[in-house]
């Protein structure tokens, strides 16, 4: 059987990072062509002797890269989530099938679903009956519990933890070691700041702050 062609959207640091994790852990069938990038020009050298290939639209029409021949591993970051869905409907809009790359020492039960396009790191558990939309993001040690679903295009950073049954829209970002508790339901487009304890509902265009003060406290005094 012919290797996966494949194409990373994204040169940046998580475009670089999901490289190393096909490279290390996509047991020998991708072959990767190069990085796609909106913001770059083509032959910028990235990472593994592989350069850019041009912006979206240049390798949507080229016959080496384009739908019909290659697949594509969305690689754009959090910076906007807006900005990070626009993005994947030019992906989609363009004809491209999503990749998706899931971490051999992640843990997926039977009975979930994890959406096209999506990436799950090592050590996130996506525990049964748990579903996830388009591309998205679950970072190292994420665990998203028993019948929970999510939607299209969020970010869950590393840590992150859901309670079961737990309901989540589209292009929300959640920070280092939050916590949803049980049978919440979130809406779309939220910041949920790290390590943020969400506890009831929460509607749409909202951003979620704990703050948690730090102090410095004296050393006991050592026995000699």
């Amino acid at each position: 059987m012919s290797p996966r062609r494949l194409l990373i959207y994204g040169a940046g640091h998580l475009g670089r990072q999901l490289h190393h994790h096909v490279v290390a852990h996509g047991g020998g069938d991708v072959e990767l062509l190069g990085f796609v990038d909106d913001t770059q020009p083509a032959g910028v050298p990235v990472c593994g002797g592989l350069v850019t290939l041009g912006d979206l639209a240049s390798a949507a029409a080229s016959p080496q890269h384009g739908p019909r021949t290659a697949e594509l591993l969305f690689a754009i970051g959090y910076t906007s989530m807006t900005r990070r869905r626009a993005a994947l409907e030019r992906v989609l809009s363009a004809g491209y099938r999503l990749f998706t790359l899931i971490h051999p020492r992640a843990m997926i039960e039977p009975g979930a679903r994890v959406g096209d396009g999506s990436v799950v790191l090592a050590g996130a558990v996506v525990d049964q009956q748990v579903t996830t939309g388009r591309a998205c993001f679950v970072d190292i040690g994420v665990r998203l519990t028993a019948g929970t679903q999510v939607g299209h295009n969020n970010y869950f950073s590393s840590g992150t933890s859901t309670g079961s049954r737990v309901r989540i829209g589209d292009d929300n970002f959640f920070g280092m070691d939050c916590t949803v508790t049980t049978e919440v339901t979130m809406g779309s487009r939220l910041f949920v700041n790290a390590k943020t304890l969400v506890p009831r509902d929460v509607g749409d265009d909202v951003k979620i702050v704990e703050l948690h003060k730090s102090r410095e406290l004296p050393m006991p005094p050592t026995n000699h």
